[in-house]
């Protein structure tokens, strides 16, 4: 495929992104991400602290929100450490139910647009349908939990061995730890387009949009970053309210590069496109 070809096709998933509502459901993504975020890692921090200790899941939160800008990263990190840090041992238990219930909500959204982008011809039903939202929260504790353990508790692992035994680990191990948590983030991106639709597409057809939404957001995460870092104006626009804002934005551009590669699979798979926006949602101006 030559580069005017290529234009060609890219101008026609974006068309067919805009032509699903791509832009509207990827603000109702950012929206119920951000009410849906503090109540999954309420939860999934509970489960974590309980196994690695509070120590552990400090470094692991670090870790988690390394890939935000800085901007978005010093607003949330300060309010989850608060919200977390007053946690109780109900957490666990019923407060649970609640976070698992709020968190799914937020599942809905990305349900929501990939059903655009993918265009089933049958609906699920809704308590199947909540069911799956369920279990993919419960997937997300748990990918969270092992990527903790993966680069909090392997360390300290290692260093015991070391300790005991006298050997020294080798390079290969880290890079090992590493390659893990990095394949875990794929499968989770996976399960998404494979559980979450109402169409089912097969396994191995996924990854080319998995690639590129991977892609669009390391590009557009890297390009935002380097625009608040160098071009500060928005603080004069947004006073306080400036790092809530660029959350919000960040999150936006995350369904959007989330919802594009949807629509890549949809085109590489020859789905038709969608003529107008789902219903219930309006044209972005």
């Amino acid at each position: 495929m030559n580069a005017r070809a290529l234009l060609g096709w890219i101008g026609a998933v974006l068309a067919r992104f805009e032509g699903a509502g791509g832009t509207v459901l990827s603000g109702y993504i950012a929206y119920t991400g951000m009410l849906a975020l503090f109540p999954f890692l309420i939860f999934a921090s509970a489960l974590t602290g309980f196994l690695i200790g509070p120590e552990g899941l400090a470094d692991a939160l670090r870790v988690l929100f390394e890939p935000f800008p800085e901007h978005a990263r010093t607003t949330l990190e300060p309010v989850i450490a608060e919200v977390i840090g007053e946690r109780r041992s109900g957490v666990l238990t019923l407060s649970g139910l609640g976070a698992l219930w709020a968190a799914s909500n937020g599942m809905e959204a990305v349900r929501l647009g990939l059903d655009a982008a993918y265009r089933p011809d049958a609906k699920r039903r809704y308590a199947i349908n909540r069911l799956y939202l369920f279990g993919m929260v419960v997937l997300g504790v748990g990918a969270f939990v092992t990527l903790a353990g993966l680069v909090v508790l392997a360390p300290l692992v290692f260093a015991l061995i070391e300790g005991l035994f006298g050997m020294e680990i080798p390079f290969i191990a880290n890079l090992a730890r590493y390659g893990l948590a990095f394949a875990l983030l794929w499968g989770v991106l996976w399960m998404l387009h494979r559980v979450l639709p109402s169409r089912r597409m097969r396994g191995l057809r996924l990854w080319p949009g998995i690639l590129a939404s991977v892609l669009v957001w390391g590009t557009v995460a890297t390009a935002m970053s380097l625009y608040l870092a160098f071009a500060p104006s928005y603080t004069l626009t947004y006073g306080t309210l400036a790092g809530v804002v660029v959350t919000l934005l960040f999150f936006y551009l995350t369904g959007v590069a989330l919802l594009f590669g949807a629509h890549v699979n949809a085109e590489i798979n020859g789905i038709a496109p969608a003529r107008q926006p789902p219903p219930g949602t309006a044209t972005a101006p």
